[in-house]
């Protein structure tokens, strides 16, 4: 009997002990908005990705995001309580890096301008977490987009010109009347 009550102090010690590590995939997406509004304020028109999750330590994620040439782009990665450590780097079509955030802080973001209409790939590596960590990846864009049907001047005007001084020619004959 006494060993019973012994096992279940020292099961309740140890669950008290332990660090609660719940985490709050509510509380990332909310982190990121809370970021994205420093953005809006600038003309960023913020969308979200879809892309959100828990994870631990070490663990990355690949994020596809169209991107369009001449407009100006932001990544935000919002996070819980328990990460502590966000990484984000950013890559074009060919596998170049673009930029990236290695810094040791707990959130994440980039800002850039497309150079290129295609894809970038961002991806999002928990650096550091207190056990499982929730993130959620924000993308806002800023410009105009250049369609197919605007129509730019390619730097020369075509130029027409016309002989005058050669007579037309004759008009076609008129077929007579019955």
């Amino acid at each position: 009997m006494k060993l019973k009550y012994l096992l279940a102090f020292v099961l309740g010690a140890a669950c008290l002990a332990a660090p609660a590590s719940f985490a709050d995939p509510a509380k990332a997406e909310d982190d990121a908005y809370s970021m994205a509004v420093h953005y809006t304020a600038r003309g960023f028109y913020m969308s979200p990705t879809n892309t959100s999750g828990v994870a631990g330590t070490g663990y990355t994620v690949k994020v596809m995001i169209p991107v369009s040439k001449g407009l100006d782009y932001v990544i935000l990665i919002g996070r819980d309580a328990f990460a502590k450590d966000i990484d984000l780097y950013v890559y074009d079509e060919v596998g170049s890096l673009i930029l990236d955030d290695r810094r040791p802080t707990s959130r994440a973001g980039v800002k850039f301008r497309s150079s290129y209409n295609g894809t970038v790939q961002a991806i999002v590596h928990i650096a550091r977490a207190q056990g499982l960590a929730s993130y959620a990846v924000l993308v806002g864009r800023r410009g105009i987009e250049r369609g197919a049907t605007t129509v730019e001047s390619m730097g020369v005007e075509p130029t027409f010109e016309m002989d005058g001084g050669k007579s037309p020619s004759p008009s076609p004959p008129i077929a007579p009347k019955r």
